[in-house]
């Protein structure tokens, strides 16, 4: 009801019962009109403060009732503006933490790069010092066409490239120097799939060279004159940058999907390298769900002080290991745990045919061994429909060959920054 009608309401309350008051003593008593009329005045006006003071009341009352609301708002407004100092403050420590963080994180990689650089210029003194003696025992040079160097490359212009198979082996080193200085190295990756599914739950990075000519340098090629020239730690240095841009692109995807990159003992035992890797990686430990180092058997069962100090710097980052190139089924699964290792990878004619001498372990009981010392096993090199068949039997549920995918090289983009493209595949078609 509007306040004006609830005003003359009450008016009428106390006015009609005076009224009705002067009327009765005049009627009924026999006052005097003028002593009844000054009656019925008095209780009007008795009426009207009554009236007044209960609608002060009243007003005070809303008036109280809107300060406090006032007040709640106030307080409210207040604790809004103080949340969001809080957050502003929040936002610039994080910021001013990202940048420092990401500000590390390129001065770590680029101090990792300048140890490439260093390491290709001690390779081309290396090159060049064993390569001179080597002149005059080449024969007249094969008639192809000259490529030119990229326009912001300082590498001189190759000499005409003869194929792979008529190099000797100092013209195949200068092929692979080159190879690395001009960014030729490729990265494939082959699937790591679950079975019986052969749903693909990771992928292992390989590497792969290309000449001038574009031919592709395979690992069995390069690794002879690689390995006594010193330049495998920069093949494998590469690669490991390789496969942290790829799983940065499945980070930013938020798949589950590992990648396992291979680390030779040369780079484990790297004193210039592998110091400024870990201090990379010390800044990168969000990869570590992802990222899964590999060694060989070899490596591990001949890892020395440096090769065990280094791989406890990286399980103390929280990467895991997995061990391939498994010759022979005779190792300590709950050593392997202990340093780290969650994977072990042992080829299919291993499994399906080996020979097993005193304490292997035979592969029937492989897969529950490796289980219960929470080591995952994986059969790789699986190639024929019957070896899954075989394999199976053992209740395998890992395994990776060209039977469920060939190794395939990483578009460019995923090694680009490219935020349009995050649902392409990792492989070329």
């Amino acid at each position: 009801m509007p306040l004006p009608i609830k005003h003359l309401a009450a008016t009428l309350l106390y006015a009609v019962p005076s009224i009705g008051l002067a009327y009765g003593l005049i009627h009924f008593f026999g006052f005097d009109p003028k002593l009844a009329a000054l009656g019925g005045l008095i209780a009007a006006l008795l009426g009207a403060e009554a009236h007044a003071a209960i609608s002060r009341t009243i007003e005070r009352k809303a008036v109280r009732k809107e300060l406090q609301e006032l007040t709640s708002l106030a307080a409210g407004l207040s604790r809004d503006l103080d949340d969001a100092a809080d957050k502003i403050v929040e936002l610039e420590e994080r910021f001013e933490r990202e940048t420092t963080e990401r500000m590390e994180r390129i001065f770590s990689e680029i101090r990792v790069i300048e140890s490439l650089v260093k390491r290709l210029a001690e390779t081309r003194e290396f090159t060049t010092a064993i390569s001179t003696p080597a002149v005059a025992e080449i024969a007249a040079p094969v008639e192809t066409e000259a490529v030119l160097p990229a326009a912001d490359s300082d590498v001189p212009p190759p000499k005409p490239e003869k194929r792979l198979e008529h190099m000797n082996d100092s013209e195949l080193l200068e092929t692979i120097r080159r190879s690395l200085e001009t960014n030729r190295v490729d990265l494939y990756l082959q699937p790591v799939v679950s079975l019986p599914q052969r749903k693909t739950l990771y992928y292992e990075g390989l590497s792969r060279l290309r000449t001038d000519k574009g031919e592709l340098i395979m690992p069995r090629d390069y690794m002879r004159v690689a390995e006594p020239a010193g330049m495998m730690p920069t093949v494998d240095n590469i690669l490991l940058f390789r496969c942290i841009q790829v799983v940065r692109k499945l980070a930013q995807r938020n798949s589950k999907v590992g990648v396992f990159c291979n680390i030779s003992a040369f780079s484990l035992l790297d004193e210039d390298f592998f110091p400024q890797f870990i201090e990379y990686m010390q800044h990168n430990t969000d990869l570590a769900q992802h990222l899964i180092f590999e060694f060989s058997q070899m490596t591990v069962n001949g890892a020395g002080p440096v090769e065990r100090a280094s791989l406890e710097a990286l399980a103390a980052l929280g990467f895991r290991f997995s061990m391939d190139q498994v010759t022979n089924l005779r190792f300590d699964a709950g050593s392997l745990h202990d340093r780290n290792f969650r994977f072990v990878k042992v080829s299919a004619t291993t499994m399906l045919e080996g020979t097993y001498a005193a304490g292997d372990i035979h592969a029937a009981d492989l897969k529950e061994l490796l289980r219960r010392n929470g080591i995952q096993l994986i059969v790789d090199k699986v190639e024929h429909e019957r070896e899954v068949v075989d394999v199976l039997d053992f209740d395998v549920e890992l395994g990776q060959g060209y039977l469920f995918g060939e190794p395939r090289p990483v578009r460019e983009s995923v090694l680009k920054d490219e935020p349009k493209a995050p649902e392409l595949p990792l492989a070329a078609d």
